[in-house]
């Protein structure tokens, strides 16, 4: 078994972060890497997943809340010149083990009521929703902010953006 740090470019690290996915395809990848291979996913903000290698996906296992800035992602991203990268790197077992022991322990599974609401002007409940639909559709997570809570206390929820808490202040 060998380990990996996958770099994302900042296009498909923002993809992953907009949509609950199972795995993530890389374009390309090293001879050597082989199913049961352990990857840690990062993008740009650092790692953000764990996952295994399983054909030619690298198949989720756990999601951080936040992206973790690790000493190898600070290494990797911090060289290219525009901060955009990818590609795979190869960890040995100790670096390997220094990364996951630098993440935070997983959270524990809890409900939460996410909300989205927009006003729409129509003539009807149906051309409503079908305008509703279409906004989500041409907006989606880059551009349409939702509202999360902890289920049950609605008060304490926040306004997320591409899965980072965003600000809702309309100076902003």
């Amino acid at each position: 078994m060998r380990y990996w740090l996958l770099a994302l470019n900042e296009d498909e690290y923002t993809e992953q972060q907009a949509y609950e996915v199972e795995d993530v395809e890389p374009a390309s990848r090293p001879e050597r890497v082989s199913d049961g291979d352990e990857v840690a996913l990062a993008g740009p903000e650092g790692v953000f997943a764990l996952g295994e290698v399983v054909g030619p996906a690298v198949a989720y296992r756990r999601r951080l809340q936040e992206p973790a800035k690790t000493a190898e992602t600070v290494e990797i991203y911090g060289s290219a010149e525009d901060g955009s990268t990818e590609g795979w790197n190869e960890l040995n077992p100790d670096a390997w083990e220094d990364l996951v022991r630098t993440l935070p322990t997983p959270e524990r599974r809890s409900d939460w009521l996410v909300t989205l609401s927009m006003p729409i002007e129509a003539v009807d409940k149906a051309e409503a929703v079908r305008q509703f639909w279409s906004y989500i559709r041409s907006l989606g997570p880059k551009e349409l902010p939702t509202f999360v809570a902890p289920y049950g206390r609605e008060l304490e929820g926040t306004s997320f953006l591409l899965g980072v808490e965003h600000e809702q202040d309309p100076e902003e």
